[in-house]
């Protein structure tokens, strides 16, 4: 079986995360495609927790039968080559390659293990035309951005802080469960 893995915080899950993925799973015919949130050891700002995080993936792909969650349970670590290694780990012969934003990618050589990290197979997507023509390596997709949808979560963090319409930018059972959870939006 052919496996895509799709890690990232999914905070909140956008419209762009779920195109990118069916479109994946589309041209480069995967058999199943996994989000993968990083758990709430995870350093980020304003981080929403992963129960709820994981609800709004359940909530955005529940009409889909080849899009999964992955969940890495009691992995107390943040470091990509853990999640990296544990996927390698459980799913053993399967062909397996990681998704990733071109602005991750970009981070990359400076993360731990970047040595046995870019030895993985990956499909990078393009973000806001920022595409960089250097990306040549053989166990590296990238993927262009077909539909241009310039949404990122943290756009509709910014847009949920200020009361502004996000309908357009998430999927609608995930917005009413933002909503109703009173997520992303700061005490005054």
């Amino acid at each position: 079986m052919k496996l895509g893995f799709f890690g990232g915080s999914f905070n909140p899950p956008t419209i762009a995360h779920y195109n990118l993925i069916k479109e994946a799973l589309e041209k480069y015919e995967f058999d199943k495609v996994f989000f993968v949130p990083v758990n709430d050891y995870y350093k980020k700002n304003g981080l929403a927790r992963l129960e709820d995080r994981i609800k709004m993936l359940e909530l955005l792909i529940k009409n889909d039968e080849q899009i999964y969650i992955y969940k890495i349970e009691n992995d107390k670590s943040y470091k990509a080559i853990d999640t990296f290694r544990n996927i390698k780990k459980h799913f053993q012969t399967d062909e397996i390659v990681f998704f990733m934003g071109e602005d991750n990618f970009e981070k990359m050589p400076r993360w731990q293990n970047y040595e046995e990290l870019k030895q993985y197979n990956y499909i990078v997507f393009q973000r806001n035309d920022k595409y960089d023509a250097n990306i040549n390596q053989k166990n590296v997709i990238y993927m262009k951005n077909n539909e241009n949808i310039e949404v990122s979560s943290t756009m509709i963090r910014n847009k949920l802080e200020k009361k502004e319409s996000i309908s357009e930018l998430i999927n609608k059972d995930v917005e009413k469960y933002i909503k109703e959870k009173g997520l992303y939006l700061k005490d005054i």
